[in-house]
């Protein structure tokens, strides 16, 4: 099968479970917490029972028995442990992190067609807001619940609306299948739905025109592409006219959001989740923060020494468990957002929100009046092994590139690469440098690395 015949199976699967997904969210506190102790013990035994790294951590725990409170006492682990030791982390032979090397590769200089290896498993490549590069699996049913906690909201919103008209589902994600979000957000988790789906490196005046012909009832993109389609049908360029909005990779700031209520007249929903843990939290219509999917995460916000805290200001990270992952799992993980978590709503009694997430969404590029949006460099970036972060900055005449490496990544190769995504948007004469550093600078309170500096800032 290719991929394409995969994922038209995960929508099959997807559109059984949905019903069932759409009744947890009336769970009470109770039923959550059942639930989530319940796919802790399974997913703590799979662990024990398949990867290295678990096996000796959790050999003298009662697994069986193990309740919530007891999550503090395992050590956390983050992106850095998680890559010098991959392989301990894995639940299956049949998986290891030169296979997934090589499979990544084939994919990437085209050698092999379907991304998916062994038709069951997923490799994904990320950057994250660190700049840092990880590598990840991804398994069937893990693929399944994030497409689920992804649209269910909306379904259950339409539903309550009794709404029946069109569903027509436009996204502008990664044009890279190595990264994650082509395998979710562009998906069909009702079978009615149809699908339109866009690249974040395509110029906008061709997104627009796809999307005039189109007419989505939805709209799911990254944060900084719905702000520039937003401006575009402000300008006239656009004219379509979604029931819902949704943003993923990226938080939105107060600008996006007021330009998609004045472009459409609906709120821009946001979404937070990443590659190692999936989707952790969606925003509603009428929620006034996202929702915390916690019956697929568990959530300790810490400071840093990972002691848990109440007040925001004294936040550090967030240790993720993901609840459905059973290839790779990943247990207190640690994420390097910093959110405020609140009170859960009416509508889903048993499920916190996130009240407030502390980041800035993606900046876009300016050329001579070309807007280029920042994954037409960093995605090719990401797929390569031999870099291990890196920091793009825009300059007059293109871009320069600093990179830290545990190798010898193909400059040339990558540089080509970016050009000719450059030369989509119709720029020809753009210079693109390259420096090899041994670091880059992390701001000094949130340990991030500024990955994209445009112009002037």
């Amino acid at each position: 099968m290719n991929y394409k015949e995969i994922m038209s199976i995960v929508w099959a699967d997807v559109q059984g479970l949905m019903p069932e997904h759409v009744s947890r969210l009336s769970w009470s506190c109770e039923q959550v917490t059942q639930y989530q102790t319940k796919a802790l013990r399974e997913l703590l035994k799979t662990a024990k029972e398949n990867t290295k790294y678990y096996g000796d951590l959790l050999a003298a725990i009662d697994v069986d028995n193990f309740n919530l409170e007891n999550l503090a006492s395992l050590p956390p682990h983050d992106k850095i442990a998680h890559m010098e030791r991959w392989d301990d982390f894995v639940a299956t032979p049949e998986i290891s992190y030169d296979i997934a090397e090589k499979h990544m590769e084939g994919v990437r200089t085209g050698e092999i067609e379907n991304p998916f290896f062994k038709e069951k498993y997923l490799f994904v490549a990320t950057g994250g807001s660190t700049g840092k590069r990880g590598l990840f699996v991804w398994d069937m049913e893990f693929i399944r619940q994030i497409i689920c906690y992804t649209y269910r909201y909306l379904i259950n919103d339409e539903q309550k609306k009794g709404y029946s008209g069109p569903m027509r589902l436009a996204t502008v994600e990664a044009p890279t299948l190595l990264h994650g979000s082509p395998y979710v957000f562009p998906s069909k988790p009702l079978s009615q739905i149809e699908l339109l789906s866009l690249a974040s490196t395509d110029p906008i005046p061709e997104v627009c025109e796809k999307l005039n012909e189109f007419q989505p009832t939805y709209l799911m993109a990254y944060a900084s592409s719905v702000g520039e389609l937003a401006s575009a049908q402000l300008k006239g360029e656009l004219d379509i006219h979604p029931r819902w909005v949704c943003t993923n990779s990226g938080p939105q700031d107060d600008d996006i959001r007021d330009r998609s209520m004045r472009a459409w007249g609906v709120k821009a929903s946001n979404s937070w989740g990443c590659c190692e843990i999936g989707q952790m939290a969606v925003e509603t219509e009428l929620s006034p923060g996202m929702v915390i999917c916690l019956d697929g995460v568990i959530l300790e916000v810490v400071d840093h020494d990972n002691n848990p805290v109440d007040n925001v200001e004294d936040a550090a990270k967030v240790l993720a468990t993901n609840l459905t992952n059973k290839t790779m799992p990943m247990i207190r993980y640690e994420v390097d957002d910093i959110i405020e978590i609140g009170s859960s709503l009416p509508e889903y009694p048993g499920y916190k929100t996130v009240a407030r997430i502390l980041g800035k969404a993606t900046f876009w590029f300016l050329y001579d009046g070309i807007k280029v949006h920042p994954t037409a460099f960093s995605n090719i970036l990401e797929e390569e092994k031999e870099i291990e972060e890196f920091q793009i900055v825009q300059t007059e005449e293109g871009a320069h590139i600093k990179l830290v490496c545990n190798g010898d990544p193909n400059i040339g190769e990558i540089k080509d690469t970016i050009l000719k995504n450059l030369n989509k948007y119709g720029l020809q004469d753009l210079k693109v440098t390259f420096e090899v550093v041994d670091s880059l600078p992390h701001h000094p309170e949130t340990g991030k690395i500024k990955r994209f500096i445009p112009l002037g800032k």
